[in-house]
């Protein structure tokens, strides 16, 4: 996997970003947030963002075609996936190949590991991987970090609790990456069943990061500055019945908990959410998951003017 270089750069996994990188990202968010740097409208006049979406998304598709907006370029109204010559017998190669002609840069779902590498080989364009099956998210994750720095100031040095499904999450498998080129001891809380892969936690290792890994969330509650839970990944887990015993053991965040946490503790969420994390938890200072989807927007405009520039 090539490193990345920001311009004519894929974006696939947070393994291609050093940490200068993501501090580049960060800066330049946070530039085109406080004004300190015009929008570059005119760089942008020009410049067309092509949505590829094979699975649902609300926060990572809608960000992405707000940040192309706001910085003054195009987003291509595509069709639905069932109304696309794909539902005809078309191939992605093909597909990708078509949108490249259209567009500068194209954003991908899919519900496949592959899909993503196959579009790397094929598009004319840069593509920027949103949620490839189990297996990443880099844009969530560079977003987490950095509502992690903005919310605590830095991300060295920090105690961070990352629960649920570690299995499935394509969220968590990116973030775990990206705390991985910073100096923050890491929790891991989930059920024997849903612990994260081997190979990520041989990085984790092979880098000299700190990890603990438990089923028992109250044993690093009252330790945590930073609690990131995930709803229970059903729709990956083949078995209904598993997903119904999962359920029973799965970990809610409730008011009670949080109460038993440290008073500046945030809790970060990378939606959708289910029953492990009630509304009840919404009014509470902890709760900074609506400011985590909002930084999105930053985050992906910071990305897109640092890919097309």
């Amino acid at each position: 996997m090539k490193p990345f270089s920001f311009t004519a750069s894929h974006l696939v996994s947070m393994d291609q970003l050093r940490r200068e990188d993501v501090e580049v990202i960060f800066r330049r968010a946070q530039d085109l947030e406080t004004n300190l740097f015009p929008l570059p409208r005119e760089k942008f006049s020009n410049r067309v963002l092509a949505p590829l979406f094979f699975e649902p998304s609300t926060r990572t598709r809608l960000s992405f075609e707000v940040a192309m907006l706001r910085l003054g370029g195009q987003v291509l109204k595509l069709p639905e996936i069932h109304d696309l010559s794909l539902s005809k017998g078309e191939t992605l190669e093909d597909t990708l190949r078509v949108l490249g002609a259209y567009a500068d840069l194209i954003v991908l779902r899919h519900s496949t590991e592959e899909a993503v590498e196959l579009a790397c080989r094929y598009s004319p364009v840069p593509i920027i991987n949103a949620g490839n099956g189990c297996d990443e998210h880099p844009t969530q994750a560079l977003l987490d970090l950095y509502t992690i720095q903005k919310e605590k100031g830095r991300i060295d040095g920090l105690k961070i609790a990352v629960v649920g499904d570690l299995k499935h999450a394509r969220t968590i498998h990116s973030l775990l990456k990206g705390l991985a080129k910073f100096k923050a001891d890491v929790f891991l809380v989930s059920p024997s069943e849903l612990r994260a892969p081997e190979a990520l936690l041989k990085k984790f290792e092979d880098q000299g990061l700190t990890y603990l890994e438990t089923p028992d969330i109250q044993s690093v509650l009252g330790e945590a500055d930073v609690l990131y839970t995930v709803m229970l990944q059903h729709h990956r887990i083949p078995d209904p019945q598993t997903v119904e015993q999962l359920k029973k053991r799965y970990y809610v965040i409730d008011r009670k908990l949080v109460q038993q946490a440290k008073p500046d503790l945030i809790i970060l969420h990378p939606m959708v959410r289910r029953d492990e994390l009630p509304p009840e938890v919404d009014e509470l200072p902890q709760a900074a998951y609506f400011r985590q989807v909002k930084n999105g927007v930053s985050v992906r405009m910071a990305l897109l003017d640092l890919m097309l520039g």
